[in-house]
């Protein structure tokens, strides 16, 4: 990763911070597959930042008169 990259595989507070909620908002979402994660081990898991923004798309809301934009 060079200086100033954000990483692209995330842990659940960086993952959190960057979707500005709470860990366990992320772990209820992972819980609800929402939201695509790696496990790593018993504790650990990793988000791929690109997979997740692709996931959360498709929660996306678009006003009236939007669509097919």
């Amino acid at each position: 990763m060079r200086a100033g990259q954000t990483p692209d595989y995330l842990n659940k507070l960086q993952l959190a911070e960057r979707l500005g909620v709470t860990r366990r908002v992320v772990e209820d979402m992972m819980r609800r597959r929402m939201i695509p994660y790696l496990a790593l081990g018993h504790r650990t898991v990793r988000f791929f930042w690109p997979a997740v923004e692709r996931a959360l798309s498709k929660f996306e809301h678009r006003a009236v008169g939007q669509e097919g934009r």
